[in-house]
């Protein structure tokens, strides 16, 4: 089995994600994520049912933007598929029907029950860097992890580089999202309603996004000045999303003729509108984290 702090071996394998085949690579995943890969016999065999329902029970897709959660065996993707569906698992399943990825992972059985090169009950959390932060195995395959182990594991992934990355994920879509607020603001001024009802919606989506950017930079955040800097602009994407929402309902009731209404919105919005307007600027990700990037 791979050690903690050994490189995680790449791999690129066909699997299934709610009803649909595609083909799913670590590498990929690790763009975005930090990976649990979670090595299991076979589809079907009631020890692996209760494993892997288990672990969706569990929820480590709690952090969801956070964390990708593969399952791995031999079983060919159309059985992965009727598997999913029977025990709602929304993760995606890969099929390693070689064994081959195992055996890099060092948790091939040579024979169970009589077939031949089948991961063995493993699982491994994976972090950006490629890097192994938590394996486990066992020989028993009744045996199940330690959930509570792999949750720890998660959460000690902290890297100011990852950070840095979300955050100027998040930044984009906050320049975004202050676009369109711009374009919605023009037309609200002009009383083109519904123009400036689509623009408003625009810019929450982008807010949305960026949002949850800021968040994950901040979980993943090893200084303060990170978490701090992170913290500091959800605050005011927050306050941008919440201005762009109720200027859009304002301006719905302003062209539905339901003055009273709209005027009720619209002081909700300018709440948020001085508090965005009054904050300081973003600092740009290059020029706040160059050092540490």
């Amino acid at each position: 089995m791979l050690s903690v702090g050994s490189h995680a071996p790449d791999f690129a394998l066909p699997g299934v994600e709610n009803g649909e085949m595609d083909e799913f690579s670590l590498s990929a995943a690790l763009r975005e994520d930090v990976v649990v890969l979670a090595f299991y016999p076979a589809d079907f065999s009631p020890t692996c049912t209760s494993s892997l329902c288990t672990m969706q029970d569990f929820d480590l897709l709690n952090l969801d933007a956070d964390v990708t959660l593969f399952g791995i065996s031999g079983d060919s993707v159309f059985s992965h598929r009727r598997f999913a569906e029977e025990n709602n698992i929304t993760y995606p399943l890969l099929t390693d029907s070689i064994g081959e990825v195992a055996a890099e992972y060092d948790v091939c059985m040579e024979d169970w029950r009589g077939h031949r090169n089948i991961p063995q009950r493993s699982v491994f959390v994976v972090d950006d860097r490629q890097r192994v932060r938590y394996a486990w195995t066992t020989e028993d395959q009744t045996v199940v992890p330690e959930l509570g182990e792999i949750r720890a594991a998660i959460d000690d992934v902290r890297d100011d580089r990852t950070a840095i990355q979300r955050y100027a994920r998040g930044f984009e879509h906050h320049d975004g999202g202050r676009d369109r607020f711009g374009t919605a603001w023009s037309l609200y001024e002009m009383e083109a309603w519904e123009g400036a009802v689509e623009q408003f919606d625009e810019a929450v989506a982008y807010f949305d996004a960026a949002g949850e950017s800021f968040r994950s930079a901040k979980r993943f955040s090893e200084s303060e000045e990170v978490e701090a800097a992170a913290e500091a602009a959800r605050t005011r994407s927050d306050d941008y999303r919440r201005a762009a929402k109720w200027y859009a309902k304002a301006a719905e009731h302003f062209d539905a003729d339901e003055p009273d209404l709209a005027e009720e919105y619209l002081a909700d919005a300018q709440r948020h509108h001085e508090q965005v307007s009054t904050a300081d600027e973003l600092r740009k990700p290059s020029t706040l984290f160059s050092e540490r990037a």
